[in-house]
């Protein structure tokens, strides 16, 4: 009896933690938590949010879409960093970096670098030289095209950027990357020679050694915080794509550190594919990190875009009546902000004015536009839309409100007039519905 009880409890405990992380989480208001709650709660959404949309979106099927256009792609995009590097006379900290980056697969660098000097000569001294830069730049655009749709995917951006907008940032990242491979050297060789210079260095080695393992890490936090709000064709927010970076960045350092130190017990592969072992391993190495990298980019969606998902299945369920009451006191929260002269709210503000899940706002903002009872407003020194009456506040009551929401969408489905009988239930409806709203017909909204 009491293992079937101890059975039952732990199940039962199950079943609420379960209901606790899939259901009530998102049903937690920030004014309900101290300030610790609530960072703790909003971590923990986002990392449910994000695990949740990695099968979604299917992040493993997209990495090996990336990885197989990575491995077409890698000799030029190499070739186009080195040639950068030799623009700026660091070609050889670039392809020390690349041998220290593939320490593990150090028999593949020297061929990389050897069809990346080939791919240069045959740009430069082709007999059209135009046409090997052109071929150079279009094999480099066409892989970041392909993370670029992937990131949209994920973020739910249907438009990809104009041609011009590609160019200019993606070879944006492709000078970036290089400075930053210049600078992790440049750092720690600078932060050594003051050490020498003051005479500190024998005393000071420890700081040494922890600049040497904190360097790679910033230049990786950089890196990815720079691919998340760069790569996705939408606006994304410093502080979002910072956190995902920083994930990110220690999760693709440690990746890096198992791989590496993992090849010493992969000897038995080296008896099966010798020589070629690297080409197995590579594509291994490109599977996992493109999985690491499409993680961050839904770990930053996920960052931004955490309080949409606050109440999503009572907002999909909503009933007529309890929208038409969110609708009122949104209205009357923008009417009242007006009244005052105060500047006008963006939907974010909206939502904290009137307690109603963001989602939710949303969706009534996009409604009233469409009813002409708000228009929309856009100010050089607000980046998010802002709203306000489209009509004298003095004219807006309870009536017309209803009477518009109700009005709002398609009634041309022709029902009434198959029937006779049908067109005077149709009349009675519409009288019903008049006469019901008549008692509010002389309440403003800025009144309530």
């Amino acid at each position: 009896m009491k293992n079937k009880k101890a059975t039952s409890s732990f199940g039962e405990r199950i079943k609420r933690i379960y209901r606790f992380l899939i259901v009530d989480i998102w049903h937690i208001t920030e004014t309900e938590m101290s300030k610790t709650s609530r960072f703790l709660v909003r971590l923990l959404k986002k990392l449910i949010l994000s695990g949740s949309g990695f099968f979604d979106h299917s992040l493993s099927a997209k990495a090996a879409s990336l990885t197989y256009y990575t491995l077409m792609a890698i000799v030029p995009i190499f070739a186009l960093v080195i040639a950068i590097g030799r623009g700026f006379g660091f070609q050889h900290i670039i392809e020390n970096w690349a041998t220290n980056f593939f320490s593990s697969q150090k028999e593949l660098i020297p061929y990389i670098i050897q069809f990346v000097n080939n791919y240069l000569e045959q740009a430069q001294g082709g007999l059209f030289l135009g046409i090997g830069v052109a071929v150079l730049l279009w094999s480099v655009m066409s892989a970041f095209r392909q993370i670029e749709k992937n990131f949209n995917s994920i973020w739910d951006v249907k438009k990809s950027r104009s041609l011009l907008n590609q160019f200019t940032t993606y070879f944006s990242i492709m000078f970036i990357t290089p400075v930053l491979i210049v600078l992790s050297n440049g750092i720690s060789i600078f932060f050594n020679n003051q050490l020498r210079a003051m005479g500190i260095a024998e005393h000071f080695s420890f700081l040494y050694t922890f600049v040497m393992r904190i360097t790679p890490y910033i230049i990786y936090w950089t890196l990815f915080t720079f691919l998340f709000i760069a790569i996705p064709n939408t606006k994304v927010k410093f502080k979002h794509a910072l956190f995902a970076g920083i994930v990110v960045g220690t999760l693709f350092q440690i990746f890096q550190w198992l791989y590496i130190n993992g090849q010493m017990n992969l000897s038995k592969y080296n008896a099966v594919y010798g020589s070629f072992v690297a080409i197995p391993l590579l594509l291994f190495w490109l599977q996992i990190s493109w999985l690491i990298v499409l993680y961050g980019a839904e770990l930053t969606f996920a960052s931004q875009n955490i309080d949409n998902y606050n109440f999503a299945k009572e907002t999909a369920q909503i009933s007529p009546r309890y929208r038409d009451y969110a609708a009122i006191i949104i209205m009357r929260s923008i009417i009242l902000k007006f009244k005052d002269g105060e500047p006008p709210m963006n939907s974010l503000e909206i939502a904290k004015k009137s307690h109603t899940p963001i989602r939710l706002t949303n969706q009534l903002l996009n409604m009233l536009v469409e009813i002409n009872l708000l228009t929309e407003n856009y100010t050089p020194n607000q980046s998010d839309k802002t709203y306000q009456p489209a009509m004298d506040i003095n004219a807006i009551t309870v009536q017309l409100l209803l009477d518009r929401i109700e009005q709002n969408g398609s009634e041309n489905f022709k029902i009434e007039e198959n029937s006779k009988k049908f067109e005077s239930i149709w009349k009675k409806l519409k009288t019903w519905k008049q006469n019901n709203n008549k008692t509010c017909s002389s309440v403003l909204i800025k009144d309530l």
